[in-house]
Parts: structure tokens; C-alpha cells; sequence
């Protein structure tokens, strides 16, 4: 069976070391191909109702707030 593309689900060509999709045209190599389906893969098993998904959420949502707001009040010194 061959490897789909992680952006659109097309077929991909092995033209080595790159993976071709020949649906979109995405060239990526095999690094980036096992990166992309990890992601997919992780998103995919993600439900927006699980309670503990949406506070980790949540909590990345204020960290990332908290840190930008103290890298200007940082700067400032």
C-alpha cells in the first residue's frame, strides 16, 4: 500500500530521499513525512470534549498569554 500525503490524503511517489504527493504536489522528505503523520495522527485522536484536552488547553492558552505579557514588562527594565 502506498504512503498517502498528511495534507491531502493523495498518493505519494518515493523519488528518493523526497516523497512526492501527486495529488497537491508536496515534496517532503522522510523526516518531515513521519513528523507530519505523528501530528495528523495526535490530532486525530484529540476530541475538543474531552475535559482534560480542553485544560491543557486552556492552561497553554494562559501560559502563552502570561509569557508575552511579562516579555514586554521585561523589556521595559
Amino acid at each position: 500500500m502506498a504512503p498517502r500525503c498528511p495534507s491531502c490524503k493523495g498518493k505519494m511517489e518515493t523519488d528518493p530521499p523526497h516523497y512526492v504527493c501527486t495529488s497537491c504536489g508536496l515534496v517532503i522528505n522522510r523526516y518531515q513525512f513521519d513528523k507530519m503523520k505523528r501530528e495528523h495522527f495526535a490530532a486525530s485522536k484529540r476530541s475538543d470534549d474531552d475535559p482534560e484536552y480542553e485544560q491543557k488547553k486552556k492552561n497553554k492558552d494562559y501560559l502563552d498569554w502570561y509569557l508575552s505579557s511579562n516579555k514586554d514588562k521585561i523589556d521595559e527594565d
